[in-house]
């Protein structure tokens, strides 16, 4: 394949590398504007959203395609190892990971116009959502894990971009100390699976070929595989923020500036998830062989991919409990918020114990739900701490009443979060509950546990909309900004009017609330063909 073609084929990936690297040079050149530097940013994450598009197929687009048709979801050559492959599924991760990218990018150009940082902040948007662009195309071990780090690493200088704030700098040391930590299990992990089976290849782990026919010495290495494995679920488990791998997340999402929780809840932490995906959905859940193995000479032989399952299945339910436990006990808007972004990856966890198409369509599309809702949710509170209301939930007394429309378009991002019918959130638990049910066995129990989460946690978002709704306001509390005439003349252009919230933060919000009611009335669009996706994925055995 020729470097044109190759380039061609990473397109999407080469506008956000570029992106990134036109926003650094404006920077260099001193123009550092946040209306110039964010609408570069937002307009190279739309021109890569509109070439995955093509890739996808959609019609009105699918002519800017740049990735062949025969390429995607085609099983690969018997006996190839490719670093990278395409799949629909992974496609629309894509698009995941930059609809994220695009509301914090969109929202954040509400900042004032000359504050400093802006080109870090950009330029480090850009490149963690190309190192996600990458994870989502990975066929191989180490080149998924590579590709986790590229977004791990800008990921930790957004953190800390503010680098004047100490509560933000704590937070990015937890986080990369924390991620250092991820890296090194994860690694040590692919080190044992490539000691068993000889390469870190996805395709050829989801054979299980090489430890079943004893190609590696007298029957392979069954144990090494169970400790890569094991060492895996517990690196991967970081980035997903699992129980007992979450604490660090709590403290990163509430030090770090609110944008940036946003991006991270609502983003980064999605490559964990599709990381699990291509470990462990081909390579152990839908493994091909039967790789059975004594432990340690004693109960006799076990199937490695059932214990997966069981495993799988405990991490998910504990993560959803006692997060939304957490959660409940929370007195900080962005710790509540914190504990209820773990606890969703416990329900998208059931997607991937559960192992078949309909499971996998409902957990990419509780992805796509929580990318759009937590995404929202972070940016609102952005928004209400740029009008002067505190980091305490008791703080927002009587935001129904001051500000209605932030409060109404909060109102249905926690109502989807919750799962109240006729919201994008109810739609993918629906989805997700409904395949663990129809999986029988023991995953009805899933859905069981999924559904008492679910009605938890109504009770902590509940809190707030009673406290926005019922509680009457803080008359302590200061004027908006924005409300004042000469305080707005001297705002920048994007944070004029708007509730003084800016209008690039408040289209943002607005389309957020919008995409969460239209989906949950009328999912087709979406649901038809990401099902098509999830079943390609299965069929292909990633």
């Amino acid at each position: 394949m020729s470097l044109i073609a190759t380039l061609l084929d990473f397109l999407p990936e080469v506008l956000l590398l570029a992106g990134a690297l036109l926003v650094f040079l404006l920077d260099a050149i001193g123009i550092r504007r946040i209306e110039v530097v964010g609408s570069v940013a937002v307009g190279a994450i739309l021109l890569a959203m509109l070439f995955v598009f093509a890739d996808l197929g959609f019609a009105p687009v699918a002519f800017l395609a740049t990735v062949p048709t025969s390429l995607i979801d085609a099983v690969p050559a018997s006996g190839s190892t490719p670093l990278y492959w395409f799949t629909s599924l992974g496609f629309f991760f894509q698009i995941f990971f930059l609809i994220a990218a695009f509301l914090v990018a969109l929202a954040s150009m509400s900042r004032p116009s000359h504050e400093r940082g802006a080109a870090v902040f950009y330029g480090m948007i850009l490149l963690a959502t190309l190192g996600m662009m990458l994870v989502a195309v990975a066929s191989d071990l180490i080149f998924l894990l590579i590709a986790i780090e590229l977004v791990g690493i800008p990921s930790y200088l957004l953190v800390a971009y503010t680098r004047r704030d100490v509560r933000s700098m704590e937070a990015a040391m937890k986080f990369f100390i924390v991620g250092a930590l991820s890296t090194v299990l994860s690694f040590f992990g692919a080190s044992f699976l490539y000691g068993a089976y000889g390469t870190t290849n996805l395709f050829v782990l989801a054979s299980g070929s090489a430890v079943n026919s004893g190609a590696l010495g007298g029957g392979g290495f069954p144990l090494l595989v169970a400790i890569g494995y094991c060492l895996l679920i517990a690196g991967l488990a970081f980035k997903i923020t699992l129980v007992p791998f979450h604490a660090w997340a709590v403290d990163v999402y509430d030090g770090a500036p609110d944008d940036v929780s946003a991006f991270l809840a609502g983003g980064t932490k999605k490559i964990g998830l599709f990381a699990f995906f291509l470990v462990f959905l081909g390579p152990v859940l839908l493994i091909r062989g039967t790789v059975e193995f004594q432990w340690f000479g004693g109960i006799g032989p076990v199937a490695l991919g059932p214990v997966l399952q069981i495993v799988l299945s405990v991490l998910a339910v504990v993560t959803m409990t006692i997060a939304n436990v957490l959660a409940l006990m929370q007195k900080s808007m962005k710790r509540m918020l914190a504990y209820s972004s773990i606890s969703q990856a416990g329900y998208m966890l059931i997607g991937i114990a559960v192992g078949t198409a309909p499971a996998l369509t409902g957990a990419s599309l509780q992805v796509f739900s929580h990318v759009v809702m937590k995404s929202g949710a972070f940016l609102v509170v952005a928004a209400a701490a740029s009008l002067g209301v505190g980091p305490l939930i008791a703080d927002w007394r009587g935001m129904g009443q001051r500000h209605p429309w932030l409060s109404v378009s909060f109102a249905v991002m926690l109502l989807s979060l919750a799962g109240v019918p006729l919201t994008v959130g109810f739609l993918s638990k629906f989805v997700l509950f409904s395949a663990a049910v129809e999986a029988q066995g023991y995953f009805i129990w899933l859905a069981v546990a999924g559904l008492l989460n679910s009605a938890l946690s109504v009770f902590y978002y509940g809190r707030v909309l009673k406290v926005m709704y019922f509680d009457g306001p803080d008359p302590a509390l200061p004027a908006p900004p924005g409300t004042d005439r000469s305080a707005s003349e001297a705002a920048p252009v994007l944070a004029l009017r708007a509730g003084g919230i800016g209008y690039a933060r408040a289209t943002t919000i607005a389309l957020i609330a919008i995409v969460i009611v239209v989906l949950g009335i009328y999912p087709g669009p979406l649901l038809q063909p990401l099902a098509a996706a999830a079943q390609h994925f299965v069929n292909l055995g990633l």
